[in-house]
C-alpha cells in the first residue's frame, strides 16, 4: 500500500474490502461481474474515454428480485453527468425496486477505483448492509465489502468546546454564526460551514458557507460546497480544515468535492449543537476514495 503525502501530513490510505478471487465468488455475484463488466462498454464517455458498468439486484415491496445495469453517461455540462452506479440504482428504483441487495462495478479502462462520494450517498441511500463488489483486476476479481463501508462514521469520541485550540474555535463560532444565515425553507435543516484554505503563494484564508435551499432540490447547495466554492473561486485552492455545524452527517458528495481540492489529509471539525466537536479526516470518512490521481 502506498502512503501519500500531502503539504506537511502522511496520509496512509484506507483500503475497503476483501480480495476475493471470482471463481469463488457465488454465482448470482459471477452473474453481477460479468453484467457490470459487459455494460462498461456502452458508456458514453466521449470526452474521458473512461468506461464504467454497474449491475445490481435489487427487491420490491411484494419481495421479487430484479437485476438492473448502467453505466456512465457524460454530458458537454460537467454536472448532468451521471456515473454508473447512480445509472443503475436510479434505474432500479424507477421500476420500483428501491432495496439494493448486491451491486458490482468496474472502472474498465482502470480496474480498482471505488464510487465517488455522490454514488456512496445514493448507495447509502438504498443499500445499507448491500454486498459491494468492486473488480479490481482483468481476471475480474473483487474486492468484496458492505454499502455501508462506504461512508463510515467517525471514530473518535466528541471533545469539548474547552479542549479546542483557539483556531479550531475561530473556524466553528464562524459556523455557529452563519447558521441563522441558511435558507432553508424546504429541508429545515440549517448548516454553516468555514474552511480554511491556502493559495500557491502560502496565504491562508477562511471561507464561510451556508446552506441554500431550492425549490427544486437537486439545485439546492450545502453549506460545505458553497464555502469550498468560494474558496476555489478566490485562488485557494489547496484545503486544510472544513469545520462544520450541522444536525447531520456531511454528504458523500461533499466529502467528494473535499477530496479534488484537500486530498486525503484534509481535517474536518464537525460540531453539534451542544458545542461537543468530532475530530476527523477525509481518509478517514471517504476512504479508499477516487480523487484527481484517479484519472491521471
Amino acid at each position: 500500500m502506498n502512503e501519500q503525502i500531502t503539504g506537511d501530513h502522511r496520509v496512509m490510505p484506507i483500503e475497503l474490502g476483501q480480495f476475493v478471487k471470482n471463481k469463488s465468488l457465488a454465482p448470482d455475484e459471477q452473474h453481477l461481474v460479468e453484467l457490470a463488466w459487459e455494460v462498461a462498454d456502452l458508456a458514453y464517455c466521449i470526452q474521458s474515454d473512461f468506461h464504467v458498468g454497474a449491475a445490481l439486484i435489487a427487491t420490491n415491496k411484494t419481495g421479487d428480485s430484479r437485476v438492473f445495469t448502467g453505466c456512465n453517461i457524460m454530458n458537454l455540462s460537467m454536472p448532468a453527468t451521471i456515473c454508473a452506479e447512480r445509472s443503475a440504482v436510479f434505474n432500479a428504483i424507477t421500476a420500483g425496486f428501491t432495496k439494493i441487495n448486491a451491486l458490482a462495478a468496474v472502472c474498465k479502462n482502470i480496474p480498482g477505483g471505488f464510487p465517488c462520494g455522490a454514488c456512496r450517498q445514493v448507495l447509502r441511500e438504498f443499500g445499507l448492509g448491500a454486498t459491494l463488489l468492486i473488480i479490481c483486476d482483468r481476471e475480474k476479481n473483487v474486492r468484496r465489502l458492505t454499502i455501508d463501508e462506504l461512508l463510515p462514521a467517525p471514530k473518535s469520541p466528541p471533545v469539548s468546546w474547552d479542549s479546542l485550540d483557539e483556531p479550531e474555535r475561530e473556524l466553528l463560532e464562524q459556523c455557529f454564526d452563519l447558521i441563522g444565515r441558511a435558507y432553508v425553507p424546504y429541508s429545515r435543516q440549517a448548516r454553516g460551514a468555514a474552511l480554511l484554505a491556502r493559495n500557491p503563494q502560502q496565504i491562508s484564508a477562511v471561507f464561510p458557507g451556508t446552506q441554500i435551499d431550492n425549490a427544486s432540490y437537486g439545485v439546492s447547495i450545502s453549506a460545505e460546497r458553497s464555502a469550498m466554492a468560494s474558496a476555489v473561486t478566490a485562488g485557494f485552492q489547496h484545503f486544510e480544515t472544513l469545520a462544520v455545524r450541522g444536525d447531520d452527517p456531511i454528504d458523500g458528495e461533499d466529502l467528494q468535492f473535499l477530496r479534488e481540492f484537500g486530498g486525503l489529509s484534509a481535517r474536518l471539525l464537525i460540531a453539534g449543537r451542544d458545542r461537543s466537536v468530532i475530530r476527523s479526516s477525509l481518509s478517514e470518512l471517504l476512504p479508499d476514495s477516487f480523487g484527481p490521481e484517479s484519472v491521471e
